[in-house]
């Protein structure tokens, strides 16, 4: 509502007192306590009270008593003048058809009057309204109201002349058809920045006002078009404005409704506003109380005006709306084209996802090859084998103490293998039926200090150490000596009784004459695939096996043909390459996994460049899908946005409104694309965890998805976004409201 004005020096009790004096006239008026006179003596109240529109479907409802509490009885601010001097408007330039649609037109309009401009269509009427509500600018002359000078102001003065002392009914009704009702009465509050309890409380009661109090959750595109005018004249009231500008007000409704609405403005001119009626009927031009006829461009007064004043009582700076506020109807925009929008934030998502794999990935490998279980896996080992024409395919613990002191060498240690046969000595637990000694294979187990590439268990644990009584069945071999769950076997006390001191026994013939019985205590169950061949059989502690294997040579008279390989862990991964090439000169075979792995990880790096090609290929189409949705969007949306700014949204409001749209999209995208790279990163750890066990023991997040990550993902993309919507919104900003309301 307007502010006071005072004087300087007038004490602030006299300004409370005028403030208090205008609340209850303003009260009196709602209540029906103050009379105004409507030419024949009669209570201007009573066009709320007449049986007639009682009777009949009423624009407005009767006014009952409003309790004291109510904060909305004051309809109306203050009453605006208007004055035109010479005002010219013409359209068209160079490159167009120069039309001309008003001529020198000289007119005022003073506050509380009620004035209908008539005249056939094409003569200028609802131009003339266009400068009147600051929707347009003249070619020439001068438009004041409340004494600005509405041609020299700035878009954003005239947006806030538009917000608090215009209110225009339009002959098409423009409201927005996916808001409901009760947003459609309150977007004008939205845009003044009015918090949402309050406007919710006054958009209820303008629409008990016109009888739509019951409607208000419904969409407006559902509604009749008599409904649609009362919830425009709703709207039309909504921040109190004292001037009315009516466009055709009754051309869309049928001769009940329409005299409703003519009999909504001739109360609310007794309450005090300024109405100005556009219309081509003699019959309605009636209802006003000065008719001003346009010809061609050119205004006739048939009855003459007071001059009006050219200063006012200046209203309160106008607040603007909370970007809570603009989040919500731009996000709401966006949820009215749901398949554009659901495609558009795809192409987000999926760039984004592309972008945060590749990042997940480089963090993953750089950290799987900083890991410090990659320091004693495979990765680091030289294995070493005899060459194709040895004599004896095998190494005796001299070669092995030759290949410990070679340079970069950290650890070393052979393969022990013998085959045999196995036994459960004592009771079975549990009562199993045990098979009479099943044959096997035994195979040392590498140092457990020194290597990575330990066995994963099925059941039970490792051995405690290197030289331990301990053993690791097989689950075949568990089966193959009785118990019906591998995992029953452990904690029994089984033997092995060596056939033969080689696994394979046609390359090292080192047959067992003597039997040497080893007794073991079985810790795990572990699967088969840990087995040279996936043959049955157990691991044993290296050094145990080397003291069983010992005690056999002795006793058999064996000369040789301990290891069938040995194992070399070096001290870097800068130094395998050397250590193999040592190891080759010393007249061996040898073979590092490092090879494969830096293989694995070419493969990755070429892998990681198609997809960074691919990541800013889908952002920049994501990019242009924005841009392009946003642009069809404005193009759709150009008359949405002309009533923005007739209800006095400034250019900047509405470009917050776009920018809002595309960031609540690249929101989306960005979330979505994130989770989906989350996802991706997880199955790809699982693949690639299958495929580096076998070769390093231990499993690598190879995609690494931080919670950083995620969010930067995010946040990129709805900067993105919004960058890409910023000429869109630009343009939307940038349109002219007049021609914005005529676009179709």
């Amino acid at each position: 509502m307007a502010s006071v004005v005072t004087t300087p020096g007038e004490p602030s009790g006299a300004k409370r007192h005028r403030r208090r004096a205008r609340r209850e006239a303003a009260a009196a008026v709602v209540k029906g306590e103050h009379a105004a006179s409507n030419g024949n003596g009669e209570a201007g109240a009573a066009v709320f009270d007449s049986p007639e529109m009682i009777a009949e479907p009423a624009v407005i409802a009767p006014l009952r008593a409003q309790p004291q509490t109510d904060e909305f009885r004051d309809l109306l601010g203050q009453a605006v003048g208007l004055r035109l001097d010479t005002v010219s408007r013409e359209f068209g330039g160079r490159d167009e058809m120069q039309v001309t649609a008003l001529r020198n037109v000289t007119l005022d309009v003073g506050p509380g009057e009620f004035v209908a401009i008539v005249g056939p269509s094409g003569c200028g009427k609802s131009t003339l309204l266009s400068l009147m509500g600051g929707l347009d600018r003249p070619t020439s002359g001068h438009v004041y109201g409340a004494g600005l000078p509405l041609g020299e102001l700035p878009d954003r003065d005239l947006s806030d002349y538009r917000l608090q002392r215009v209110s225009t009914i339009f002959q098409t009704f423009n409201l927005i058809p996916s808001m409901s009702v009760e947003d459609n009465v309150a977007l004008p509050l939205t845009l003044a920045g009015v918090e949402l309890e309050e406007r919710r409380k006054r958009a209820r009661h303008l629409l008990a006002l016109v009888g739509l109090e019951e409607r208000a959750g419904a969409r407006a595109s559902r509604l009749s078009g008599g409904e649609q005018q009362k919830v425009a004249v709703a709207r039309a009231l909504a921040n109190r404005p004292g001037l009315l500008l009516a466009d055709e007000p009754t051309g869309s409704l049928d001769s009940i409704a329409g005299e409703g609405v003519l009999r909504l403005l001739e109360d609310l001119n007794r309450r005090g506003a300024t109405v100005v009626l556009v219309t081509h009927d003699p019959e309605v031009a009636r209802h006003a109380h000065r008719v001003v006829r346009m010809i061609d461009g050119g205004a006739v007064e048939l009855d003459a005006g007071k001059p009006t004043v050219r200063s006012q009582e200046p209203v309160d700076p106008a607040a603007r709306m909370d970007w809570r506020d603009t989040l919500k109807v731009g996000l709401g925009s966006a949820g009215r084209r749901p398949l554009r929008t659901a495609l558009t934030t795809s192409g987000v998502a999926i760039g984004i996802a592309a972008l945060s794999l590749i990042v997940a990935l480089a963090g993953g490998l750089q950290d799987a090859l900083n890991a410090p279980a990659l320091a004693t896996s495979q990765v680091h080992q030289v294995a070493v084998y005899p060459v194709a024409d040895a004599r004896t395919p095998a190494f005796n613990e001299a070669t092995l103490a030759t290949l410990t002191r070679l340079p970069h060498v950290k650890a070393a240690w052979g393969q022990i293998g013998m085959t045999g046969t196995f036994a459960v000595t004592g009771p079975p637990l549990g009562g199993n039926k045990v098979s009479p000694n099943p044959a096997g294979a035994l195979v040392s187990l590498p140092l457990l200090k020194a290597s990575s590439t330990l066995p994963s268990l099925i059941a039970g644990r490792l051995p405690r150490s290197d030289s331990s009584s301990e053993i690791l069945l097989t689950d075949s071999e568990a089966v193959a000596l009785g118990y019906r769950s591998p995992p029953g076997a452990i904690g029994t006390q089984v033997s092995f009784s060596a056939t033969f001191g080689s696994l394979v026994p046609t390359l090292v013939r080192n047959q067992v004459s003597k039997p040497v019985v080893l007794s073991l205590l079985v810790v795990g169950i572990m699967s088969g695939n840990y087995m040279p061949a996936g043959a049955p059989g157990a691991l044993v502690p290296y050094e145990a096996m080397r003291g069983y294997w010992s005690n056999l040579a002795r006793a058999n008279a064996w000369k040789g043909g301990e290891y069938t390989s040995i194992t070399l862990l070096a001290d870097s991964g800068l130094s395998v390459e050397k250590l193999r090439q040592r190891v080759e000169s010393l007249g061996f075979q040898s073979q590092t996994f490092g090879d494969q792995f830096r293989h694995f990880e070419d493969l990755l790096g070429k892998l990681r460049v198609a997809l960074m090609g691919l990541a800013i290929v889908a952002l920049l189409l994501a990019c242009l899908g924005i841009a392009n949705t946003m642009y069809t969007a404005v193009l759709e949306r150009t008359k949405e946005i002309g009533v923005l700014k007739a209800l006095g949204a400034r250019s900047r409001d509405v470009l917050l409104l776009f920018l809002a749209e595309a960031l609540g999209i690249g929101l989306a995208g960005g979330a979505v694309g994130a989770l989906v790279a989350v996802g991706l990163g997880r199955l790809g750890n699982a693949a690639v965890d299958r495929l580096t066990q076998s070769v390093t023991g231990t499993g690598f997040d190879v995609f690494r998805t931080d919670v950083p990550v995620v969010l930067v993902a995010v946040l990129l993309a709805a900067a993105l976004s919004t960058v890409s919507g910023l000429l869109p919104a630009l343009r939307a900003a940038r349109q002219d409201p007049a021609r914005a309301l005529r676009y179709e």
